[in-house]
């Protein structure tokens, strides 16, 4: 996890763009990743994580049996940090996504809400919580979202991946960078939760496909762009 005192400096000097000299980057820091402005489906879907919230349901994660709400809780994305996820998907409108890690349905639910013409793959391995998803994403989705329980084979040309509660590593990163292209967005989580993911970040922002990268604490943005200048950037969701 960032310390307190990186959380400060993030606060009152990462913010509004300040010190960025990348046009791409200060645009996306002040009218996507800090943009406070509600929209519809931010209404249409927090319901859904309250329902979730309100479930003590038994499931099994990282071969362990936890109650529903807690797996969300501490493993889950935050509301503010589905909100991002919306807003860069609504941003770069990708027509290929990829979820690694369902959080009940919720991430597609969200990265799939900014069109009804995009088709998304969700690998969700845990049963019991793949049960649920399945149930949300059906009555919830605005666009096709297809659940998988792994990943037999990456598709070509993915725009939009989203790296959430699933295994990360460079290994499986490497797998990975063939399928991209100049205009896809990765996002990863917590890029900060213990020193080998902070390890396997700074690999990541170091990797040869690979330009801008913006850490935003907990989640962290990659960009495989060649026209944009190699850089690390930081700010808070």
């Amino acid at each position: 996890m960032i310390t307190f005192l990186d959380r400060l400096y993030r606060a009152m000097f990462c913010r509004g763009g300040y010190g960025v000299h990348s046009p791409f980057v200060f645009d996306l820091l002040t009218t996507v990743i800090e943009e406070r402005k509600l929209y519809y489906c931010y209404d249409r879907i927090y319901p859904v994580r309250l329902q979730i919230l309100q479930r003590a349901d038994e499931v099994t994660f990282d071969n362990r049996t936890h109650k529903m709400n807690k797996v969300l809780k501490k493993y889950g994305f935050t509301e503010p940090e589905h909100r991002l996820l919306f807003r860069l998907a609504n941003r770069f409108q990708p027509k290929t996504v990829l979820t690694l890690g369902s959080d009940f349905g919720l991430t597609p639910l969200y990265v799939t809400d900014f069109s009804k013409h995009s088709d998304c793959i969700v690998i969700e391995p845990e049963p019991s919580i793949a049960s649920v998803a399945r149930a949300y994403i059906h009555q919830y989705a605005a666009a096709s979202v297809v659940l998988r329980s792994d990943l037999v084979e990456i598709p070509d040309g993915l725009d939009f991946v989203v790296w959430g509660a699933y295994p990360f590593d460079m290994q499986s990163f490497e797998r990975f960078v063939p399928h991209f292209h100049e205009a896809s967005v990765m996002v990863i989580a917590g890029i900060n939760a213990s020193s080998h993911k902070k390890s396997s970040w700074k690999a990541v922002c170091a990797h040869r496909e690979v330009t801008v990268t913006i850490d935003l604490g907990r989640l962290g943005i990659v960009f495989f762009n060649p026209k944009l200048h190699r850089r690390t950037y930081k700010s808070l969701v």
